[in-house]
């Protein structure tokens, strides 16, 4: 290929992830200052401006040990030329923009005999998957956050791993050095996982020829690599466990703070068995590749051993949480490379799906398109893998020229009919509708498609460029313009296109519309309770909340103050033990108990959390007499704010709500 093709080629490649970031964009939206943003940036805002939250016992709970602060730098440096929102907006693209370079390359790597779809569609495969998702870490999100950076980041330095040993080993200690500076356990984990790789690579002759001393440097470069990242943000590290029993510590991070990211046995049983098709796809894919000559690349025996490798490492995590109970180990959270796992065969999966398409006939690019479609949920990955295993069985039996194979077809389409059927029956997600609609749709579709040019020119790419974008732009727009002037159904139409885009600190629902009022109502160092749902009322109030939920801190100290808080929130006076036994029993129930209380049960736990205003549901506390101990401020849709009436005292004066004391 001579430099001005490769050029081109290099131009095509960008402006197809260009056009699909576009259609991630349309499909999945983005999400900004909400979920786990909107406990974190609080943290940010502070470290840019202390008097911020300064009496907010989760914020300052992060003023010696915060794991964070690589990623708020790098934060801070994008926000300050445009601001927070276009900060975000600017690393989120860049953040995407790595993911597919990495997957790109690592995909070309494997399959160099796919040309450049398998590069679109590992990164496709990869954007679509939310199947499977143990340890609650998506692949990509539609939300800017820390380890999302961080796996970007590790996606390049596989890439340059598995494609060349002997030049991408530098490549790979500098991805795994700033990944720990973004997210430094995530960083370690890669570290731990390249290291582990090369040594596996080298076990079996698969490191380009290497000598062992260069090997062994690259090792040691990658271990050093991970060390700025772990001493910059792990400063203080002993805090997690200082002041609680090893029994407490578990107890409240385990299974009260955080147990959907660490304990297995919680995680849903049709998550396993879709995460666990992951690896059955991938096996399938090779052993096609294998039934058709396709030349096992030395890209693609590492990639398959770095996956052993890693399946051997999560099956040990499972081995010392589930059983031993290892609670450093629970703590490090390790199935965050099931993530990883996953990516990795998706890659396989890729050259599969290329090839399946290229056949051109209706039924494989069915199998193609179901394979994406089946994704995007735990039982449609079930039945879409069956299916494919079935038709797998079918390829075989057809090149060997055995007379079973009609019979074996016929079997595969029973599958995905039995299938579909299980799916209208027992999905709670509906997932029979996009499987029978992909299916009617290729049908429908794939003579049109094989009578049409997909050629770029300039025209046709400008042409896919606006209709990716058209959403995005549009949304874009709603979130400049102001709610004032608009008719309703304008009013409406905006909201919608907000609520898919947010690239602007626009409120979207009561909580968020009800917390800018008090932000621009209430004093600076006000402190409020409110439900222990709500994720988003501290960041778009700027207001010291004294507890929610999902707010919970990492050292031990702050992390037994959060439980307690929780525990008078929801009315639970026993040990620790009963409010975990009740959170994972039933957590909206437990709750819900807070929207029960009377406004005197209301204005009391205020005043014992040292808060002088309440927000919740706007029933909570109807108008009064003279000593009503809530005085209703204002109210935005199902939600209002109150202010604690001071208390009579014995001697008849009046007491009013206690400040909780800033830390030192």
């Amino acid at each position: 290929m001579t430099g001005t093709d490769a050029s081109s080629e290099t131009r095509r490649r960008w402006a197809a992830f260009l056009i699909l970031f576009g259609l991630y964009l349309t499909v999945r939206g983005y999400r900004s200052f909400e979920g786990d943003q909107a406990y974190r940036f609080p943290i940010f805002r502070h470290a840019q401006d202390v008097r911020l939250f300064a009496v907010d016992p989760f914020v300052r709970a992060f003023d010696h040990f915060n794991p964070h602060r690589g990623y708020f730098a790098l934060l801070d440096a994008a926000a300050r030329p445009a601001g927070l929102a276009a900060g975000l907006m600017l690393v989120y693209g860049l953040t995407f923009a790595l993911t597919c370079y990495g997957l790109d390359r690592l995909a070309w790597a494997v399959w160099p005999g796919e040309g450049g779809r398998v590069g679109l569609t590992a990164a496709g495969l990869v954007l679509v998957a939310q199947a499977g998702n143990i340890g609650t870490n998506h692949l990509f999100e539609p939300i800017l956050l820390d380890r999302l950076i961080a796996f970007g980041l590790g996606w390049v330095g596989l890439s340059a791993a598995v494609g060349s040993p002997r030049r991408g080993g530098w490549v790979s200690a500098a991805a795994v050095g700033l990944a720990g500076l973004i997210h430094p356990s995530v960083g370690l984990q890669l570290a731990m996982l390249f290291g582990a790789g090369w040594v596996a690579w080298t076990v079996f002759g698969l490191n380009d020829g290497s000598s062992r001393a260069r090997n062994a440097a690259v090792v040691f470069a990658i271990g050093l690599a991970a060390l700025p990242g772990a001493l910059l943000n792990l400063r203080h590290s002993n805090l997690i466990l200082d002041g609680l029993s090893a029994e407490q510590i578990r107890l409240l991070c385990a299974e009260l703070q955080s147990p959907q990211h660490m304990l297995p046995h919680l995680w849903r049983f049709p998550q396993w068995l879709a995460w666990g098709c992951y690896p059955l796809l991938a096996l399938l894919t090779l052993a096609t590749a294998r039934g058709e000559a396709v030349a096992p690349e030395p890209a693609r025996r590492r990639i398959v051993v770095l996956l052993g490798v890693l399946l051997v490492g999560l099956g040990g995590a499972w081995f010392g949480i589930e059983t031993v109970g290892h609670l450093r180990l629970t703590l490090f959270q390790p199935f965050r490379m099931a993530t990883v796992a996953r990516g990795l065969c998706l890659v396989l999966v890729a050259g599969h799906v290329v090839r399946l398409w290229r056949r051109e006939t209706a039924g494989d690019r069915l199998r193609a398109v179901l394979i994406a479609v089946g994704l995007a949920g735990d039982r449609m990955l079930v039945v879409v893998s069956l299916f494919e295993a079935t038709m797998v069985a079918f390829d075989a039996a057809r090149r060997r020229q055995m007379t079973v194979a009609p019979a074996v077809r016929i079997a595969g389409f029973g599958v995905l009919a039995a299938g579909v059927v299980f799916l209208s029956r027992h999905d709670t997600e509906s997932g029979h509708v996009p499987v029978a609609a992909a299916a009617a749709a290729t049908f429908a579709l794939n003579p049109l498609v094989q009578r049409r040019s997909w050629a770029w020119s300039r025209r046709r790419a400008a042409f896919r460029l606006a209709a990716a974008w058209a959403v995005p732009v549009a949304a874009l727009g709603a979130n400049l313009i102001p709610d004032e002037g608009l008719t309703p159904r304008a009013k409406a139409l905006r909201q919608t296109l907000v609520r898919r885009c947010r690239f602007a600190e626009v409120p979207v629902d009561d909580v968020e519309r009800l917390a800018v009022w008090c932000r621009s109502h209430t004093p600076d160092g006000a402190v409020f309770i409110g439900p222990p749902g709500p994720k988003t009322f501290r960041l778009w109030s700027a207001r010291n909340l004294a507890f929610n939920r999902a707010g919970s801190p990492y050292a031990a100290a702050g992390l037994a103050d959060w439980a307690g808080r929780f525990a008078d929130h929801v009315g639970v006076t026993g040990p620790p033990e009963d409010l975990v036994s009740a959170y994972l029993r039933d957590r909206h129930g437990l709750e819900r108990r807070f929207d029960a209380l009377s406004p005197d049960g209301l204005a009391s736990l205020a005043r014992r959390q040292g808060a002088e205003y309440v927000f919740a549901r706007a029933s909570a506390a109807p108008e009064g007499g003279a000593d009503a101990p809530l005085t209703l401020l204002h109210a935005e849709g199902r939600y209002a704010v109150y202010r604690v009436e001071p208390a009579p005292r014995p001697d008849g004066r009046l007491a009013g709500a206690e400040r909780v004391a800033p830390r030192e």
